[in-house]
């Protein structure tokens, strides 16, 4: 009987010299884009603040948070670095994955959060589209069951990041001009960052453009730039340009729209009806590319060769309704119903 009294005074002599093992209550997460809005292509960085709360003094145990960030898909993760940039002391990534719908990163703190401070991280992020964007989540996580009376409302926190267009230029000045028969256009720029080149392009209706000539840019710049380009074959009436300035990434922006507009000798098609031959008239032969002649089935039944004729021969065509189209090199097309009597 006193072996186990001994024995019991033993066990609680022990058990209170053990350490008392506690942890914070408490640990909130936040999170901060720096810049609000980063340029697409290029580095930025989100700024996480995990900090201890307690009302207690007790510190919050090493490999206990596991914090996960979770970005939209127009955001790759690089990594993740202390404040100021040196690799990470406090925290471990445990995961990180860039896959679609799947771009995480999970670290865990292998240090101590003593009660009262914070530790603040950054992970590296690129911008890859201006488009799909979404909400940054952040939550924070236990390795095994949270702690009792942890506050669960300051486990999240949320961000928007937005991925602004990257400009490879700064176009300070952009005009179009008539000069004779052809459109003279001149722009510069004031500063290039890894701009590649310029595409000129023209459209009839603002919706279809076409590039007709392309122009190097100086890539990095912050001097002033001049270039031109010059539109040999205009379309007849209005003209619209544009620039498109493409970056050595593949990203790329577009200018303002100018017009010009342009009243060209039209081609004249005669006489209409017709019985013996077509005639076709204009100033500039030297434009047209070629020449169609179809029937009302859409059936080609002349085609011109590389010498352009102005006479059509039809004496051995039925009489009907025909097509001639007129392609010139600007790419411009005209349609001219012919009524041929027999």
């Amino acid at each position: 009987m006193k072996a186990n009294k001994t024995l019991l005074g033993l066990f609680f002599l022990a058990a209170s010299a053990m350490p008392q093992f506690t942890v914070a209550q408490d640990v909130s997460i936040n999170i901060f884009p720096i810049p609000g809005s980063p340029l697409n292509h290029t580095n930025s960085v989100l700024e996480v603040a995990i900090c201890n709360e307690d009302t207690e003094n007790i510190p919050a145990d090493a490999n206990r948070l596991t914090p996960l960030v979770s970005f939209p898909d127009n955001l790759d993760i690089l990594g993740a670095v202390n404040e100021d940039g040196s690799p990470l002391t406090n925290f471990a990534i445990m995961v990180m994955t860039n896959d679609p719908d799947n771009h995480n990163i999970r670290l865990i703190n292998v240090n101590p959060i003593p009660n009262g401070e914070c530790f603040i991280f950054h992970i590296q992020i690129r911008g890859n589209s201006t488009e799909g964007g979404g909400t940054t989540t952040a939550t924070l996580g236990f390795e095994g069951p949270q702690t009792e009376g942890n506050n669960i409302g300051n486990d999240n926190g949320t961000a928007v990041i937005t991925v602004m267009l990257n400009l490879p230029v700064t176009l300070k000045a952009f005009n179009a001009v008539a000069e004779g028969k052809t459109a003279l256009l001149n722009w510069s720029t004031t500063e290039e960052t890894n701009s590649d080149h310029f595409d000129v392009q023209r459209s009839s209706d603002g919706k279809n453009w076409k590039t007709f000539e392309t122009v190097a840019s100086h890539g990095d710049s912050k001097e002033l730039n001049l270039y031109s380009a010059t539109d040999k074959d205009p379309l007849n009436g209005e003209n619209l340009y544009r620039l498109h300035m493409i970056d050595r990434d593949g990203s790329s922006t577009y200018s303002s729209i100018r017009n010009v507009n342009f009243e060209i000798e039209p081609v004249v098609v005669y006489p209409n009806p017709a019985s013996n031959q077509i005639k076709i008239k204009t100033a500039e032969w030297e434009k047209i590319v070629s020449i169609d002649l179809t029937d009302s089935n859409g059936k080609s039944v002349y085609k011109s060769g590389e010498k352009l004729e102005s006479t059509i021969d039809i004496n051995k065509l039925r009489g009907g309704v025909y097509t001639v189209r007129i392609v010139q090199k600007n790419g411009s097309e005209s349609d001219h119903k012919i009524v041929i009597g027999k």
